[in-house]
């Protein structure tokens, strides 16, 4: 089966022009007839010794061979984990749990109040879709990977020449820009805001539209629930209320 090879560097726009010149890609065709697949044709330029001798972090082409570790079932924080869980820090499970017992709460007084009537249920529908729709961005705030910066993590050609390269002197890798190492999940974080206890993860820059999210999910349920409290407190003068 043909096996492709993904590469990332600076000057390569297509595979094809790794080779020396576009007369080659011509005589490669002409000599097959136009019977050799452009995919197998892809799959032996990338492979060839030629590229294959100017890899690793002193070379021009970097093999981006990371998809091909296998995954495993099993939570942590390092590459080696395949699901992104932060074990490191109990207070920060326990206040991740409240708000799940906060929400679900909110919910089930809400539900209640409308099967007394004391709300219409239309009211309360409303309001525990905004409940789910908050609890699915917390889960997906905590078990994304905030940006961690890999192990094997190497500057680019660019970064090399223009930026001034800096160490993480606590996990002893590369420390890309606007990355900082986070102590509680003991991992570099890429664009990293803070880190949430609520969320028991960091905020980075692959889980900020999560946790965006979850704010303004958080904070509709909350102006809901003031609005039906002051409509029945100070606009509801019947005995029903």
């Amino acid at each position: 089966p043909v096996q492709l090879e993904s590469f990332a560097h600076a000057g390569l726009a297509s595979p094809a022009s790794a080779l020396e010149t576009t007369e080659d890609w011509k005589k490669q065709q002409g000599r097959t007839g136009g019977r050799t697949s452009v995919l197998q044709y892809i799959s032996n330029c990338c492979t060839s010794s030629k590229i294959t001798d100017d890899e690793g972090p002193n070379g021009r082409y970097y093999r981006d061979d990371f998809n091909d570790h296998a995954w495993t079932c099993n939570f942590g924080t390092t590459d080696e984990h395949g699901i992104w869980l932060n074990q490191a820090d109990p207070a920060g499970t326990v206040m991740a749990m409240m708000v799940w017992i906060l929400l679900g709460y909110s919910c089930l007084t809400i539900t209640l109040l409308a099967q007394t009537g004391g709300i219409p249920p239309y009211q309360s529908f409303i309001y525990t879709i905004l409940v789910v729709l908050a609890l699915a961005c917390h889960v997906k705030t905590s078990f994304t990977d905030p940006g961690s910066v890999p192990a094997a993590a190497v500057p680019t050609e660019e970064q090399r020449k223009t930026d001034r390269l800096s160490m993480c002197s606590q996990c002893q890798t590369f420390k890309p820009p606007l990355s900082h190492h986070c102590r509680i999940c003991n991992r570099c974080i890429s664009r990293m805001d803070h880190h949430c206890p609520w969320m028991n993860n960091c905020v980075g820059a692959a889980n900020l539209k999560h946790f965006f999210l979850f704010l303004i999910y958080t904070w509709s349920c909350s102006v809901y629930c003031l609005l039906l409290l002051g409509w029945n407190y100070f606009f509801c003068a019947s005995e029903d209320c």
